[in-house]
């Protein structure tokens, strides 16, 4: 609820701001759409538009997202997890290999222009994004007489993270326009939330307590997940802070 309440607070900031600027002689392109083009080749279609305020001065709202699919950075995140001593049974390097996941995020921004054409050049932008993620998992846990027991865990995570962007922005011809999204560092919190249901009475205490600790070895940042292993359910939550990065490359229309 807070999010939208949020969400809100911005329209009426910008929607005031912008009949504000209506007193004043301005003559500049005050509307731009984009796509970023480098989403693409990770399966996120992301989209924003801005709105100038004055020459110096835009406010932005972005969509992603990202259909279902496989873990993105899958090469990468093999090699920090194959090697994890707390990685029990290879619960983390399972979830890489087999997890599906999909994603969404809205993204609003305000940025200023440092160049002398409006809404052009380098710029900076204070931004908060709000999100979240669905996730679908295929366990398969082996018992302590070697045999697989399957474990279907389903669950989705809320995000919300800030940060600052520093890009640059080009406008070429009348109704063209690239935006370089050049480092954008940020600070984010998610709550994670899988569950499985079924039987699992056919788990010995020893099995429960082992598949327990198999999911609570998934970490990430050294943060903390608590599992619960019954006979008929698997429950486990995690809230996890993590760094992050905002990079990107935009074509767009302006009018």
């Amino acid at each position: 609820m807070k999010y939208f309440v949020f969400l809100f607070s911005f329209f009426v900031f910008v929607s005031f701001t912008s009949k504000a600027q209506k007193t004043t002689k301005e003559t500049f392109t005050k509307n731009n759409i984009k796509l970023n083009l480098f989403g693409l080749a990770l399966r996120n279609f992301s989209l924003q538009y801005e709105r100038g305020l004055n020459p110096k001065i835009s406010a932005s709202l972005g969509v992603r997202f990202m259909p279902k699919g496989s873990v993105p950075f899958q090469g990468s995140l093999r090699n920090s997890v194959k090697n994890d001593p707390a990685d029990s049974n290879n619960a983390g390097l399972d979830f890489v290999n087999n997890a599906q996941i999909s994603s969404w995020a809205i993204t609003p921004e305000f940025r200023y222009y440092f160049g002398k054409q409006p809404l052009n050049g380098f710029y900076v932008a204070p931004f908060l994004r709000i999100g979240g993620y669905g996730i679908d998992w295929d366990y398969k846990f082996e018992r302590n007489n070697g045999t697989v027991k399957p474990v279907h865990l389903m669950g989705r995570s809320t995000a919300f993270s800030g940060g600052i962007l520093l890009g640059a922005q080009w406008h070429i011809g009348k109704h063209v326009l690239l935006d370089w999204w050049i480092l954008g560092p940020q600070y984010g919190s998610y709550n994670v939330k899988l569950d499985a249901s079924g039987d699992f009475s056919d788990l010995s205490q020893q099995d429960q307590a082992e598949l327990k600790k198999t999911i609570e070895s998934i970490g990430f940042n050294g943060n903390k997940t608590d599992a619960s292993v019954t006979n008929t359910s698997v429950t486990a939550n995690s809230k996890i802070s993590l760094p992050g990065l905002r990079t990107g490359f935009c074509v767009g229309y302006t009018f």
